[in-house]
């Protein structure tokens, strides 16, 4: 699989995706979520979030040693 990321603004572009979409093993998703959402489908976490995971996991790690 392979992710092509064009930005559709342009009449080019447009039909561009046209054609793609026209191909038989091709499948296209719209992704039009804006940022929040995609990273709440994702389950992401904030940089602090993170850094307290990591933090922790290194914590449980070298406690345990």
């Amino acid at each position: 699989m392979t992710t092509i990321i064009i930005e559709d603004k342009s009449p080019q572009a447009k039909k561009l995706i046209d054609y793609i979409k026209s191909l038989p093993f091709v499948t296209v998703v719209d992704d039009k979520n804006s940022f929040q959402e995609a990273a709440e489908n994702c389950q992401a976490l904030t940089v602090d979030e993170f850094f307290d995971d990591l933090d922790n996991r290194i914590k449980k790690r070298f406690d345990h040693a």
